[in-house]
């Protein structure tokens, strides 16, 4: 059945200029007959699924099923979803209301985390709404989370879950999520598991399941729909680190290699050995703060010379290949790192050279984020964002994506790219330059990135068909944090990282049996 609301939204689209496609339409006219206004919308990475949820929205609102409804998104978003029913939908929403408004509010957005805390919580969990909306509703993957038990208990007739990733790590996810949607669908877990599971990520009897998830589950992908995306144009920029910077990086590796060893006997913590192999690769100024906390910690032991070390450094050679990189670019551009301290670093230089910079970080408020967008969209020509920045973002007036320093998932750089390679994006090409200092494990990282898992050429739902397989022994993360630990030199490190690369491109010439429980027809 047609969207009877689409005469009230064409007009909008017109004035606003929305590109819109039909398999979107079709999509919420799905959930809204078909699937009786409880769905999982688990489109790709930038294929509009907040275009799908906005007109499920007019829909159920022109048939006049819905007025109260809440949206549940990362704090980083509810800006974003805001401007977005309001621009492309003509919708008016409060975004993390005060006080008596939670009650009384017919249309709210607000962050999941401060609504499942108290006393929003009770506030919400006292209401009848028509409609919940969750935004990156992966985060409801575990039956026993908070987030998980409090949308569960929202009372609510008609009820969405957003998600390009349903499934992570294991098939049990899925459960999860079609449970709050469809609490009988699978029966119990029980269930699900003796007629679903050979263990968590093999299906028992794949198209049994899919016929399941089709009932409440619509995904799209790329490669499926005859959609336009610009071209990606790759730049792999090696350097050569200041030998102060190789010399530091050299012995921070050596002794996280001895303290590994040491550890490993007496079961201690390994964690900060391994923030202090990822933080020496993205700069001194984070890798000093974390020497420094471990300096101070009882033994200072080899921290202490390390973080003297890190702190005399003051030529830094990422950084200059970036001073040169953003004028050279001349437009706008994102830089992403993994670490604040690396971020607040940036910054700092980039007002040295008279760059006008905003950072976008976790700790921000709500307020703050939006700010910073709304500068970076203005007249700021460079966003400097941590992680947060890599997930539902929507960035695309600007082409540009600098990867100060590369995460050891792949699966988050595909998320920084699609930041900017997603629909909506008017340039013809989106551009990604990767920094990596030569002989530093970062080398190898980038060579399996870019060479066996060919990630730069991929897209998420090709990447997701490798990565899963390989966890049916150990993530990815773990395989790398594993060389960075034992490698004896060079050389091993090498030959390490070329076995690990070999698996890598066997697993991407194979069938995935997990991917098969998503290979929805749209």
């Amino acid at each position: 059945m047609p969207l009877t609301c689409m005469a009230r939204i064409r007009p909008i689209w017109e004035r606003a200029r929305v590109d819109w496609y039909p398999y979107q339409l079709e999509t919420a006219a799905r959930v809204v007959d078909e699937m009786g206004g409880r769905a999982i919308l688990a489109d790709e990475v930038g294929l509009g699924k907040t275009i799908e949820a906005g007109l499920v929205i007019w829909e159920l609102m022109h048939r006049g099923q819905a007025e109260r409804i809440l949206i549940l998104t990362p704090a980083s978003l509810t800006a974003q979803w805001c401007g977005e029913l309001a621009g492309k939908f003509d919708l008016a929403f409060e975004v993390n209301p005060d006080g008596n408004r939670w009650r009384t509010a017919e249309r709210i957005i607000a962050s999941l985390d401060l609504a499942k805390r108290a006393p929003q919580r009770q506030w919400l969990l006292e209401r009848d709404f028509d409609l919940v909306i969750v935004d990156e509703a992966h985060r409801l993957k575990n039956r026993n989370t908070q987030n998980h038990q409090f949308v569960r208990d929202l009372r609510t007739r008609f009820l969405l879950l957003l998600s390009a990733t349903p499934l992570q790590n294991d098939l049990t996810e899925l459960y999860s999520l079609v449970s709050l949607v469809r609490p009988h669908l699978f029966g119990s877990y029980n269930q699900f598991w003796r007629h679903f599971l050979i263990d968590k990520r093999t299906p028992k009897n794949p198209d049994a399941l899919r016929a399941i998830l089709a009932q409440v589950m619509i995904r799209h992908r790329r490669r499926d729909l005859s959609l336009e995306f610009p071209d990606r144009r790759v730049s792999l920029l090696p350097l050569r680190l200041f030998p102060d910077e190789q010399r530091l990086y050299e012995a921070v590796s050596a002794v996280v290699r001895s303290e590994y060893a040491r550890r490993a006997e007496t079961s201690a913590s390994i964690l900060p050995l391994l923030m202090l192999q990822r933080e020496v690769c993205s700069s001194a100024p984070a890798v000093a703060g974390t020497l420094g906390r471990l300096a101070r910690r009882g033994d200072p032991g080899p921290f202490a010379d390390l973080y003297d070390l890190a702190r005399s450094i003051r030529r830094h050679r990422k950084a200059e290949v970036l001073l040169g990189l953003i004028p050279e670019i001349g437009e706008k551009a994102i830089v992403f790192t993994e670490f604040r301290a690396t971020q607040d670093f940036l910054a700092e230089l980039l007002k040295q050279a008279g760059i006008p910079a905003v950072k976008f970080h976790g700790e921000q408020a709500s307020w703050e984020k939006e700010q910073a967008i709304r500068r970076f969209q203005g007249d700021v020509p460079v966003l400097i964002s941590t992680e947060c920045g890599g997930h539902g973002l929507n960035l695309q007036f600007c082409r540009n994506v600098i990867n100060y320093d590369l995460p050891w998932n792949p699966m988050r750089v595909e998320q920084r790219i699609g930041r900017v390679h997603r629909l909506g994006q008017e340039a013809d090409e989106v551009y990604i330059y990767n920094l990596c200092a030569e002989a530093t494990i970062e080398e190898y990282i980038l060579w399996l990135l870019d060479e066996k898992i060919n990630l730069f050429r991929q897209v998420i739902g090709e990447l997701d068909v490798i990565l899963r397989q390989l966890e049916r022994k150990r993530g990815i993360e773990t395989r790398i944090a594993e060389i960075a630990l034992t490698a004896r030199d060079h050389d091993d490190m090498r030959r390490q990282f070329e076995y690990l690369g070999n698996e890598l491109e066997s697993y991407a010439r194979r069938a995935e049996p997990m991917r098969s429980a998503l290979a929805l027809r749209p």
